[in-house]
């Protein structure tokens, strides 16, 4: 897989998660890639493009600049439990194969599951905080979808009795909304 373009380093994913420093960059470039489609699912692709065409030719807005925190600490929890699913294993020609070195044993199932649940709960964590952020100032970001229509939660599931009048506004497009 080419390399693409990160919105973190694999150092900042290192230290923010707290994974060892010998961990290979190249077992996390895919995770990293993973965690950045969910981003741009979750941002919708003109506002995740317009981001980080600005990132990479480091022309960030004010807005932007107090944003990045939020979409650093999310891609990097989100890359870290893709990271975990896998951690333990090794794809090889004859097939996946357990990681093992001479003075250790793989984590059981049941440990790799607890650290899964972990980081699979941080990163909805900071999901949340990205996208409360982002509800809560979506007048600087007018690329943002803040209608009720949009699905931030990455969720296709609603209740749609179900009514969350935090989310509409003025500028709502839904049924409710227009009626």
């Amino acid at each position: 897989m080419a390399k693409q373009d990160k919105l973190i380093t694999y150092a900042y994913l290192k230290e923010e998660c707290d994974l060892p420093q010998n961990i290979q960059d190249e077992d996390l470039e895919h995770k990293i890639y993973r965690a950045q489609e969910m981003l741009r699912m979750l941002m919708g692709d003109e506002f995740y493009q317009d981001f980080k065409t600005n990132y990479k030719s480091n022309t960030l807005s004010v807005a932007y600049n107090a944003l990045q925190p939020y979409i650093k600490q999310f891609i990097a929890w989100q890359a870290n439990q893709y990271y975990y699913i896998k951690a333990n294993f090794k794809p090889t020609r004859a097939g996946i194969r357990v990681h093992t070195e001479e003075n250790s044993v793989a984590a059981s199932d049941t440990q790799m599951a607890m650290l899964i649940k972990d980081a699979k709960e941080q990163a909805q964590y900071y999901k949340k905080l990205m996208i409360d952020f982002l509800n809560g100032n979506y007048s600087n970001y007018p690329l943002y979808d803040y209608t009720c229509n949009n699905n931030l939660s990455g969720n296709s599931f609603h209740i749609s009795a179900v009514i969350n009048k935090g989310k509409h506004n003025d500028d709502c497009t839904c049924h409710r909304c227009r009626c």
